[in-house]
């Protein structure tokens, strides 16, 4: 069997809050091959971004810890490691573009001195050899007069320039896999567009792995091999994005899908889920969804669903008493 370039094994992430603490990711399972793009997606407060963090061992400074699980990279067991160690992997095998460029890179720091450090730290390479890589970086991801915008401060940069910058600083030591914390938000359409295409042509180039988290359904289409469903810090589905938007299993993911507008459709009211993301601290029983779900069953109070083989497919699986019912079903039928 080929061994994932990363796996994600009951990961959970916890935060102090009022004397106690509160699960924002509870058990999340996943994995990614080289070469492969796994969206992570869900409405926001869903645990996206916490589970990134976590996977970076980014929460030093917050009052969260990982309190269970194992993230495996390339068969090494990221929780494990000693910082030290774990500052050597992150920004050279394992990189990621933060949500917001302008609060990720320093304002008072020459965008080719924040291109250089992790240059020199990871490459070995000198200030001069650096330099030149930085340059040679920001042409490649389609920044024009790069050896003029290098000395430029951040503030001097458009959203579409600064997000840029923030891809280039990603790639500029060839990174195994790439963490994408929605990487096109605040940013307009034509601009989103360019960014998508120029993360899939070094994604190409490069064939790394790359997890892209984002709620933007379109970007999934268009960038994805294969989809992870996230709410209240747990995964409710899994698929191919072909059979998540063919044929979604679990109730929240039929009403993300469904709330998306239609181009080619009468102007109506949007479709909505009822109801908000429950708070960590006051979880309902049973299914977390179930408060908001149109389908909901006696079990569904009772009793969480585990996530489970849909029809016996390994790639494919949905936390859902429904699907499970229609599962047990189509056994007995057959």
């Amino acid at each position: 069997m080929t061994q994932h370039l990363l796996e994600v094994q009951g990961l959970e992430t916890e935060f102090a809050r009022g004397g106690g603490s509160v699960k924002a990711v509870a058990g999340v399972d996943f994995h990614i091959q080289k070469g492969e793009v796994l969206g992570l997606v869900g409405e926001s407060g869903c645990g996206k971004s916490v589970t990134s963090l976590s996977i970076m061992r980014l929460l030093k400074d917050t009052p969260g810890k990982i309190s269970a699980g194992s993230v495996r990279f390339e068969g090494t067991d990221l929780v494990k490691l000693p910082e030290k160690e774990m500052r050597r992997i992150r920004g050279n095998d394992l990189a990621m573009i933060f949500q917001e460029p302008m609060t990720s890179l320093n304002p008072v720091l020459r965008i080719g001195l924040q291109l250089a450090e992790p240059i020199m730290m990871h490459l070995g390479y000198g200030r001069k050899k650096a330099r030149e890589h930085a340059i040679h970086m920001l042409r490649l991801v389609g920044i024009p007069r790069a050896e003029e915008l290098v000395d430029d401060y951040p503030h001097q940069l458009s959203g579409g320039m600064r997000q840029r910058v923030m891809i280039a600083m990603a790639m500029s030591c060839h990174p195994k896999l790439l963490i994408a914390d929605e990487p096109t938000t605040a940013l307009d359409v034509t601009i989103q567009a360019q960014i998508l295409d120029l993360m899939k042509s070094l994604k190409e180039e490069q064939d790394m792995g790359m997890l892209l988290i984002t709620h933007d359904l379109g970007v999934v289409a268009e960038l994805c091999d294969r989809v992870v469903v996230m709410y209240a810090g747990r995964v409710v589905e899994e698929a191919s994005v072909h059979e998540l938007f063919a044929n979604p299993r679990h109730p929240y993911t039929r009403g993300l899908i469904h709330s998306v507008p239609k181009l080619r459709q009468k102007v109506r009211r949007l479709e909505s889920i009822k109801g908000n993301v429950p708070d960590l601290s006051q979880m309902p029983h049973g299914c977390k969804f179930a408060p908001r779900c149109e389908f909901v069953m006696e079990q569904c109070l009772a009793e969480e669903p585990r996530l489970l083989p849909v029809e016996g497919l390994e790639e494919r699986k949905s936390r859902c008493w429904l699907t499970q019912q229609e599962n047990a079903e189509g056994g007995e039928s057959a």
